[in-house]
């Protein structure tokens, strides 16, 4: 770890469409400069909700950092839908009290197996000019920068899959599936118990 860096307390893992109300809680709670670094403009709450809800669709995935529960940094990879092009589109999110721990790059990485696993050859991001973090992030995965007049466009090659990088995201999935299914039996049985108990007092 570099030294002043901040220990992560939560993990890595493919949110699920059931799931879709902590990503749009992730979502609203990006502050105004996240949010223009996100989408490249400003946004307001309704399209935040918009756009979730479109998110896990046909073509779309979504890693994220759960941390107690919450979606505190999130990474999607769209474009699963078109197998001639073998090509995708990614895009990251961190709350602003979660970055420099490291979240961005596990993200990255996540989404990068997971675009090879899927024959997607070339992984295209872009991002504002003084979007410095994200430059540089993705510099660490050997990225190319093109630099344009309101934005920078960054490729990567993804290289093909293999097996460790298929066994690594099916345990993750696993792993998922079964953070999600959990959280799930959490919210079914609390109604439940409180019917037994009579609610607290």
């Amino acid at each position: 770890m570099k030294p002043g860096a901040k220990a992560r307390h939560g993990e890595v893992r493919r949110l699920w469409p059931t799931e879709r109300d902590l990503f749009t809680a992730h979502l609203l709670r990006l502050d105004a400069a996240t949010r223009r670094e996100r989408f490249g403009t400003a946004v307001n709450d309704e399209f935040l909700v918009d756009y979730a809800e479109s998110t896990f669709g046909i073509g779309g995935l979504v890693y994220a950092y759960v941390e107690e529960g919450e979606v505190r940094g999130a990474a999607e990879l769209r474009g699963l839908e078109d197998f001639v092009v073998q090509t995708g589109e990614a895009a990251f999110s961190v709350e602003k009290g979660r970055r420099r721990r490291g979240i961005g790059e596990a993200l990255f990485g996540h989404l990068i197996t997971a675009a090879r696993n899927r024959g997607i050859r070339t992984l295209y991001m872009t991002c504002l000019p003084e979007n410095i973090a994200m430059r540089n992030l993705a510099r660490k995965f050997e990225a190319e920068l093109v630099t344009g007049y309101n934005d920078v466009e960054c490729r990567i090659s993804t290289g093909a899959p293999t097996p460790f990088t298929l066994l690594d995201e099916a345990l993750n999935h696993a792993q998922g599936f079964a953070a999600m299914s959990l959280a799930l039996q959490r919210k079914l049985w609390q109604p439940a118990l409180f019917g037994a108990t009579g609610g607290r007092h």
